[in-house]
C-alpha cells in the first residue's frame, strides 16, 4: 500500500537540508468585485484600502494587475505600462497601482466569477519569467449570476471542470475572500482548496484590510515585529518598518511614539515617514527608523509590524514522507547577508516560541531544541485533523526581536496504517531421526575359576547322591525278592 495518508499542502517548498534563500517573487492579479450589491454590502467602499494595503506591502521585485469584474472582468492599466500586469520597480509605478484601485466602482449589473478568474489566468500567464509564485486574489460578494439561472449554472460548473485544472496547471494559488455570508462560500472555497490557496469570509467591511494582510503574510512570509501592549522594539539592522494601527472606530486618531518620547500623527509626521489614513486603520511606512523601543498610541489590537531587515528571521517545515500520519519537523534560523547565522552570540541569547493554531481555533505551544545545529533550531509537531494549521514563530532578546507567520493544510489519511510486514523465520527443518544402531551383544565375561569348581563339587555330589540313592533301592528290592524266593522254596 503507497503512504498516500500524508499529504501536507504547505505554502513554501520543502528540500531535505536548510538554504539560506528568499521566498520568491509574487506575480499578483487582484480581483474586486464591483457589481451593484457592492453599493449595499460596502457602502464606505473599504475594499479600496483594503487593496491598497495589500498592494502597498508589496516589493519592487512583485508583479500586480488590478482587475474589476462584474458580468465581465475589465483589468485596470497601472500609469503607462503597456502590459497589465507590472514590475512594481519604483515608487512611481506602485503611487500608480494604488490609484488603479479607485478606478473600480460599484456599478455593474452581473456577478460573472467565471469570466474574473478566465482574465485573471490570462494576465498571470502574461509573465514568462522563471521562479516567481503566480497567485489570485479574488473578492466577491455574491453568488454566479449572470442574468439567466441555467446559464449561470452552467457557468459555475466551467469554474469547477475547466478554470480549476488552468489554475493547478499552471500553479496559481486563488486567495478569495467571501465578503458577507451571501457569497458563493462554496465555490470560493472549493477553488482556493484545489489551487493550495486560502479562503477567508469577511462579514462585513471594517476587517476587510485584516484579510488582505493576512493574504500578505501568507503569500509572503514576511519578517515581522512581535508586539507587547502595542510596542515593538527596532534594532539597527531593520531598514524599513510598515505599521498597521487598526482603529477602534472611524473617529479614532493614531499617534506612534518614538523611543525618545515624541510622538507622531498625520499631521506631525517626519520626512521618513509615510501615513496612510482610512476609517478603520491607518498604514505607516518609516524608512531607517530610531533604534529602541517604539509604541502605538490609542490604537485597538491586534495591530501589525511588517519589516525589512538585514538580518531576517526564516523558517521552513520538513514532513516525514515515510510516516502514515502527518508529521513534521519544524526549522528556524536568523540569516544575515544571505547565510545562516551560527556560534554567534545572537543565536546563543535567543529566546524562540512557536505557537500552532488548529484549525479548531485551539492553540497549541511547541518547544524548539535548546541546542541549535549550525544555527538551526528545530521542532517536532504532528497534526491530528484536516484543515488549515497557522504557525507563529518569534525570537526575542534583550534588543533584538523577530517574528513569522507560516499557514499549511494538513490532510489526514482515510485508511488505517497498513499493519507492518513481519517476515516469519523459515520454519527449521526436521533432522532425519539416527536409525538405531543394534545393540552389540555383550558374551559374558567368563567365571572366576573358583566358581567353576564350585560348580563341578556340587553337580558332582548330586550325581554320586542320585547313583547311592539308585543302587540303594536297587539293592532293597533285589533283597526282597531273594527273600521271597526262599518263602516260596520251603
Amino acid at each position: 500500500m503507497k503512504l498516500t495518508g500524508l499529504i501536507l499542502i504547505i505554502c513554501q517548498l520543502f528540500c531535505s537540508t536548510v538554504e539560506a534563500k528568499e521566498k520568491p517573487p509574487l506575480d499578483a492579479v487582484v480581483i474586486m468585485d464591483s457589481s451593484g450589491s457592492m453599493k449595499q454590502t460596502d457602502p464606505k467602499q473599504l475594499r479600496k484600502p483594503a487593496a491598497k494595503l495589500f498592494i502597498n506591502l508589496l516589493g519592487r521585485e512583485d508583479k500586480l494587475s488590478v482587475m474589476s469584474f462584474s458580468s465581465k472582468g475589465w483589468p485596470i492599466r497601472i500609469g503607462k505600462s503597456s502590459e497589465f500586469l507590472t514590475l512594481l520597480s519604483t515608487a512611481k509605478i506602485k503611487d500608480s497601482a494604488l490609484k488603479a484601485t479607485d478606478r473600480i466602482s460599484h456599478k455593474g449589473i452581473h456577478t460573472n466569477i467565471h469570466a474574473a478568474l478566465e482574465k485573471g489566468i490570462e494576465l498571470v500567464k502574461q509573465s514568462k519569467q522563471q521562479n516567481r509564485d503566480p497567485i489570485i486574489v479574488l473578492m466577491s460578494d455574491g453568488q454566479m449570476d449572470v442574468g439567466n439561472k441555467a446559464r449561470s449554472q452552467a457557468l459555475r460548473e466551467k469554474v469547477i471542470s475547466e478554470l480549476i485544472p488552468q489554475l493547478k496547471e499552471n500553479g496559481i494559488k486563488v486567495y478569495s475572500v467571501a465578503f458577507t455570508q451571501q457569497s458563493d462560500q462554496q465555490l470560493l472555497q472549493q477553488i482556493a482548496e484545489a489551487t493550495d490557496g486560502r479562503y477567508a469570509l469577511a462579514e462585513s467591511d471594517d476587517v476587510l484590510h485584516k484579510v488582505f494582510a493576512k493574504i500578505f503574510e501568507q503569500s509572503k512570509e514576511p519578517n515581522m515585529l512581535p508586539l507587547t501592549e502595542n510596542k515593538f522594539m527596532v534594532d539597527p539592522s531593520i531598514r524599513e518598518i510598515t505599521i498597521i494601527a487598526n482603529k477602534k472606530n472611524a473617529k479614532s486618531k493614531i499617534l506612534l511614539q518614538s523611543p525618545n518620547g515624541k510622538r507622531y500623527s498625520v499631521k506631525t509626521k517626519k520626512k521618513n515617514m509615510k501615513w496612510f489614513v482610512s476609517s478603520s486603520f491607518d498604514m505607516i511606512t518609516m524608512s531607517k527608523p530610531e533604534e529602541g523601543e517604539w509604541k502605538i498610541l490609542f490604537s485597538d489590537n491586534d495591530n501589525k509590524a511588517y519589516i525589512v531587515a538585514d538580518m531576517k528571521l526564516r523558517s521552513e517545515f520538513e514532513y516525514n514522507k515515510e510516516s502514515h500520519y502527518p508529521e513534521l519537523t519544524i526549522k528556524t534560523w536568523l540569516m544575515k547577508d544571505d547565510k545562516i547565522l551560527a556560534n554567534d552570540e545572537l543565536i546563543n541569547s535567543l529566546e524562540l516560541s512557536l505557537e500552532i493554531e488548529h484549525p479548531d481555533k485551539k492553540l497549541e505551544k511547541i518547544v524548539f531544541s535548546e541546542h541549535p545545529e549550525n544555527g538551526v533550531f528545530k521542532a517536532q509537531f504532528k497534526p491530528t485533523m484536516e484543515g488549515i494549521y497557522s504557525a507563529t514563530v518569534i525570537a526575542t532578546s534583550k534588543t533584538f526581536q523577530r517574528q513569522q507567520f507560516f499557514s499549511f493544510r494538513s490532510v489526514m489519511p482515510k485508511e488505517p496504517p497498513p499493519e507492518p510486514i513481519i517476515e516469519k523465520e523459515p520454519e527449521p527443518v526436521a533432522e532425519p531421526e539416527p536409525v538405531a544402531k543394534p545393540e552389540p551383544v555383550v558374551e559374558p565375561e567368563p567365571e572366576s575359576d573358583l566358581m567353576d569348581a564350585v560348580i563341578i563339587f556340587v553337580v558332582g555330589n548330586l550325581t554320586l547322591i542320585f547313583i547311592g540313592f539308585g543302587a540303594y533301592f536297587i539293592h532293597r528290592m533285589l533283597k526282597n525278592k531273594k527273600q521271597k524266593t526262599n518263602k516260596e522254596t520251603e
